[in-house]
C-alpha cells in the first residue's frame, strides 16, 4: 500500500560510495493537491461560517509552501553528507561538482568531529583498497595455515 511506504530509499554516492537516504518524493502528487485544498477549505470555515470559495486560494497557497518544501527536502537529500558529492550539480558541470568536493573535503579535514572517523576514498579507490585487503587476508591464511606433509 502506498501510504505506508517509505519515504526515504537508501541509495550509494556515486563519488565515494557511502550509503545514505534520499527522498523518493521529488513533487506533490494529486493526494496532496486535494489535502492542500480541503485544509484551505477548513482554515476559511469559521471565518465565513461556511464553505467558502477563497478556501481554495488558500488551499493552492498551501499547495505552493508544500511543493516548494518537497523539493527542497528532495534536492537537499541528494548530496552526500560524507563526501559533499552532489549529482545535480556533477550533471550540470564535473569541474563545479569536483570543485565542491575538494571544499567539502578540506573542511572536513579541521573539523575535529571528523578526526576519528573513516577518510572519503573515492569510489574506484576502495575498490582496489578492499582488493588489497582481501589479497593481504588471504595471504596472511596461507601463512598461518599449517602446511600439510
Amino acid at each position: 500500500m502506498k501510504l505506508f511506504r517509505s519515504s526515504r530509499e537508501r541509495r550509494f554516492c556515486a563519488f565515494c560510495g557511502a550509503e545514505h537516504g534520499i527522498y523518493r518524493k521529488s513533487h506533490v502528487s494529486i493526494s496532496d493537491v486535494v489535502v492542500c485544498a480541503f485544509a484551505g477549505l477548513l482554515v476559511m470555515a469559521p471565518f465565513a461560517n461556511s464553505l467558502d470559495p477563497r478556501g481554495i486560494a488558500i488551499g493552492a497557497v498551501f499547495v505552493g509552501f508544500t511543493e516548494l518544501f518537497v523539493s527542497l527536502r528532495h534536492r537537499v537529500s541528494l548530496k552526500c553528507g560524507r563526501c559533499g558529492f552532489d549529482p545535480v550539480i556533477y550533471r550540470r558541470s564535473q569541474e563545479q561538482a569536483a570543485k565542491l568536493v575538494r571544499e567539502h573535503l578540506a573542511r572536513r579535514a579541521v573539523n575535529p568531529a571528523h578526526l576519528l572517523s573513516e577518510p572519503v576514498m573515492a569510489a574506484g579507490q576502495k575498490s582496489a583498497r578492499d582488493k588489497a585487503r582481501r589479497l593481504e587476508k588471504s595471504r596472511r591464511e596461507r601463512l598461518d595455515s599449517p602446511q600439510q606433509p
